[in-house]
């Protein structure tokens, strides 16, 4: 077992889990706040480019239970570490060597990679310390991910529409060099965990799967959402850059929303899994108004779909993580599988939806998928 003396302190535990979430996920993100720019230098078509996104989940899928595993062993402060230089490389092979839409999946694949490694790692960490505020760390951990997507929605008018789109993938390097040297600094090491301490999940692996399922359906919303909002603007009659800031400001409001929930989730007697259920059924309310295709719906229904949409995972996790303190990495190994299956199938789905049907019938489609993932995780509540 981990020994009492070498469990990090809580701001520091924070700090690091927010400074190393964003840089690993922001690969993800970019590619799709960016869809215009580099759908048009390497001429592909909407279905073809949901590859570019899924490629970076796909990976994540592949390694998110071994690398929730390998987390255990050797902890997370090592895990972290080489997964953000992992990734810091590959955006930089992106930037320099991305000359083919081939190259770039192959670049964000393993950008996915790494991005599994880096959650589950985080995820352990912030189950080890036990944190008398686990809600609140939860919802900063996983603000981190907006907080990529709001980057993501800037960089389309600061970046992509002045010096090029492959720049903000240089600029997400430099923010993973800066964040290695960040988090070594804030955790102290962790001795390597003995075999008989990497046990199986206190949650039944069943139910884990359960959860995985219907977090699966809501990811796969959360990938949809991420890859064709600003195209969809576009679509609707706004302009690029704007179409760009209206995604900072959707990925702005669901910030703000998961830090509240954050600081409320500590207090709730209600069941974490439910209150995630209730809430992305209103945001599926923000996905059926995107379809009108309207400017001034756009704005409305894309805080609605961030702001209440994109707030369940502070809930889902806060719900295993607290069930499962001490195999917080292999417990959501399984978990974050459903969830980058789901963010891995969204964009290509919905990207075949919009080639043959276009975005209103896409947006109706991925509102009911939204309702059907809150069911399923409801499901699972009475063990979480």
């Amino acid at each position: 077992m981990t020994n009492a003396a070498t469990v990090p302190e809580p701001r520091r535990v924070i700090s690091a889990a927010l400074l190393a979430t964003i840089p690993t996920i922001l690969p993800g993100f970019l590619v799709g706040a960016l869809a215009v720019q580099i759908s048009d230098e390497f001429e592909v078509s909407e279905a073809m480019y949901g590859w570019a996104i899924g490629g970076f989940f796909l990976a994540a899928t592949v390694g998110s239970i071994s690398l929730g595993r390998l987390a255990q062993r050797i902890g997370p402060r090592r895990q972290v570490t080489w997964a953000l230089a992992i990734s810091g490389l590959s955006q930089l092979f992106i930037a320099a060597c991305a000359d083919s839409f081939v190259v770039l999946v192959a670049g964000l694949a393993v950008a996915g990679l790494c991005n599994s490694g880096n959650q589950t790692g985080i995820n352990l960490l912030l189950g080890q310390a036990k944190l008398p505020r686990l809600g609140l760390a939860l919802a900063l951990k996983q603000s981190g991910m907006p907080a990529a997507s709001l980057l993501g929605g800037l960089a389309v008018p600061a970046i992509a529409l002045t010096v090029g789109w492959r720049w903000a993938y240089v600029i997400g390097a430099c923010a993973t060099a800066l964040a290695i040297v960040l988090v070594r600094r804030m955790i102290a090491p962790v001795g390597r965990m003995q075999r008989r301490d990497v046990v199986a999940p206190t949650t039944p692996r069943r139910m884990l799967a359960i959860a995985a399922i219907g977090f699966g359906f809501m990811a796969f919303v959360a990938g949809a959402l991420n890859a064709w909002i600003v195209s969809s603007g576009v679509e609707a009659g706004i302009s690029e850059g704007r179409a760009g800031l209206l995604l900072s400001g959707g990925a702005a409001c669901g910030i703000a929303m998961r830090l509240v929930m954050g600081v409320r989730a500590d207090m709730m007697k209600t069941n974490p899994f439910r209150v995630a259920g209730c809430f992305s059924i209103a945001g599926s309310i923000g996905l059926l108004l995107l379809a009108v295709q309207a400017p001034w719906m756009h704005l409305f229904a894309t805080l609605l779909a961030f702001g209440a949409g994109w707030v369940w995972p502070v809930f889902t996790n806060f719900g295993v993580v607290r069930a499962n303190q001490d195999s917080a990495a292999a417990a959501t190994g399984v978990t974050q599988t459903g969830v980058y299956i789901g963010v891995f199938l969204g964009p290509l789905v919905t990207g075949w939806i919009i080639e043959r049907s276009g975005y209103p019938t896409m947006w109706i489609v991925v509102a009911g998928v939204m309702v059907i993932g809150a069911l399923i995780t409801m499901t699972a509540s009475r063990n979480f």
